[in-house]
């Protein structure tokens, strides 16, 4: 069959959409959408929704659905085509888990929302795991995926260099994943800021690092709508491309950051054979060209006294060790949560300084034309006008930090089946500034 060709950005093509009743049977749901809502982001473990359907066979008392009911759903961009160009959740579907509103509409016709989630969630919060787990922490969240929570689907994960042997007392697979996000440390390049999430095409385990050295899947420029090639044509990628609303949603804050002890922290490790201990402090100007950033340049170095922002260790932590020289060294309580080995505990400062800077980066809320292309996770070029009344004999057109390479923090999709359109809300945020930006030289 010919491939449909793009004829205007945000269109999208509804392949397959049926629910699977608890009784077995299937109905066809396809035509009866109203609206379609979908949740990714590195947030969450796992992708989310909402479907409102026009019913006019009350589904939801004669089916009946209960919140145990299988959403098939597949949705792709015409002209485009594989599995990272589609949102494909026919053969892994979704768990419908409450009917939130029944809305009656006229006619006989009710309009039925309901909250979808992914299978994988759904089964974690009815399984639990009490065995020895032993290898990797990378190897474990791989074990948890495909054994544990049954999944199918595809999964990327960036390998961790450490041997691990885990009790797991009787706790959900997720928790052991959430675990191991804290504490593995990657086998290249010793990056200890893993992340779990689910995008619509797969569940990812990586490191902050391995994120930022992704090219941008777009470039989301502010630009006129209806934009036209040369010959008139619809410019469809520059539809695709245009960001329709922004807002500025954080800048970096620092109060907060000296209190989170992003700027500088003492680590104090306690072993508790040998009655001894050392002390690290992290310094977060020095660690900086040692870490991966989505900038050349951290977002404060001096104070307006010229003292350094990273010479006050405003946090401190505690961690116990049992030993020198061991495989592992050191736990977070008595049960399962073991945490870095003594060589790498002070990695856990790294991680919060990394992580927090995330939190309280430079963040903006862009609303965009929708495509399957885009994922939470993926990096995108970000260009925002410059608003300024005098202008600098450099005359900027474009916003000194509002822009380059972002991070998709969320990701919200939102098919509109009465006018076909596919909109994106997504947040993007990035911890660090370009050289030339950093400290407002040209």
């Amino acid at each position: 069959m010919a491939q449909k060709e793009l004829r205007s950005g945000g269109e999208f093509n509804i392949v397959q959409c049926d629910i699977v009743l608890s009784s077995g049977k299937v109905v066809g749901l396809k035509a009866s959408i109203m609206g379609l809502t979908i949740f990714e982001g590195i947030d969450q473990l796992t992708v989310t929704g909402t479907i409102t359907i026009q019913d006019s066979f009350n589904l939801a008392s004669f089916g009946p659905i209960i919140g145990q009911e299988y959403l098939r759903l597949k949705i792709a961009t015409p002209g485009l085509s594989g599995g990272e160009n589609i949102i494909d959740f026919s053969s892994n579907p979704f768990v419908i888990v409450s009917v939130d509103d029944r809305v009656e509409i006229g006619n006989g016709v009710q309009a039925t929302t309901m909250s979808f989630c992914s299978r994988e969630f759904m089964i974690n919060q009815r399984t639990t795991v009490r065995r020895n787990l032993v290898g990797s922490y990378a190897e474990i969240v791989r074990t948890m995926i495909e054994k544990d929570l049954d999944s199918g689907k595809e999964l990327y994960i960036e390998p961790s260099g450490e041997k691990k042997k885990i009790i797991a007392p009787n706790v959900k697979p997720l928790d052991i994943v959430r675990m191991s996000m804290k504490n593995a440390v990657s086998k290249e390049g010793n990056q200890p800021t893993y992340i779990f999430w689910e995008t619509t095409s797969r569940f990812n385990f990586r490191t902050l690092g391995e994120m930022y050295a992704q090219p941008p899947v777009m470039t989301y420029e502010k630009t006129i709508s209806g934009t036209r090639t040369q010959n008139g044509a619809r410019d469809i990628l520059a539809e695709l491309g245009a960001i329709e609303n922004y807002r500025i949603t954080s800048s970096p804050d620092t109060m907060w950051n000296y209190t989170k002890g992003i700027f500088s922290s003492e680590l104090i490790v306690h072993d508790v054979m040998s009655k001894s201990y050392q002390k690290h402090i992290y310094n977060y100007n020095e660690s900086f060209a040692n870490e991966k950033h989505l900038g050349k340049e951290p977002v404060a170095v001096n104070d307006p006294d010229g003292v350094s922002v990273s010479s006050f260790p405003a946090r401190q932590y505690l961690k116990p060790t049992v030993g020198v020289g061991t495989l592992d060294e050191s736990y977070e309580d008595g049960c399962y949560g073991y945490s870095f080995n003594s060589n790498n505990l002070n990695l856990m400062q790294s991680r919060k300084s990394q992580f927090g800077m995330l939190e309280g980066g430079l963040q903006l809320n862009i609303d965009v034309v929708g495509t399957t292309v885009v994922k939470a996770g993926d990096i995108v070029e970000i260009k925002i006008p410059s608003v300024s009344a005098v202008k600098t004999p450099q005359n900027e057109t474009l916003d000194m930090l509002y822009n380059g390479n972002f991070l998709i923090r969320s990701l919200r999709h939102d098919f509109d089946i009465s006018n076909t359109k596919h909109r994106m809300s997504m947040n993007v945020t990035k911890d660090s500034f370009e050289p030339s930006k950093a400290r407002g030289t040209t």
